[in-house]
């Protein structure tokens, strides 16, 4: 009997390392470019967190889920990398970018409408070296 509960916990552990991480994929290496998908729902990104590594492209799609218009902006636009990176998407929109972040840390991303990052529609990249 303890052996099934044990079998199930980490059945249940494993689903919900996959849940965490479903939103971005990497090729294998370092180098590889990787891939996520970002939900923009009314007042929120789902998810609103997403992994990457510095110089590695990021192609992320993103899909407007909401009743208003959305738009996903990084405050960080000194970057190279991002050059500028701000896309507005109608109710049903979709559309795909490319990231390439220089420097690691975390670098955050709003919804730049008005309210709407006070609401709550924040998230953010944790980039690795």
């Amino acid at each position: 009997m303890k052996r099934i509960i044990g079998l199930g916990l980490v059945v249940l552990v494993v689903a919900a390392i996959g849940i965490v991480v479903r939103g971005v994929t990497r090729g294998p290496g370092n180098n590889s470019p990787s891939s996520a998908e970002i939900a923009l729902e009314d007042f929120r990104f789902v998810p609103n967190q997403l992994v990457a590594n510095v110089g590695v492209p990021m192609t992320v799609r993103l899909t407007n889920r909401g009743l208003e218009r959305h738009d996903i902006n990084f405050p960080s636009l000194h970057m190279p990398g991002l050059k500028g990176v701000e896309s507005i998407l109608e109710p049903g929109e979709t559309r795909t970018i490319t990231l390439q972040f220089d420097s690691p840390g975390t670098h955050t991303f709003i919804c730049s409408l008005p309210g709407h990052a006070a609401a709550g529609m924040t998230g953010a990249v944790l980039v690795r070296p």
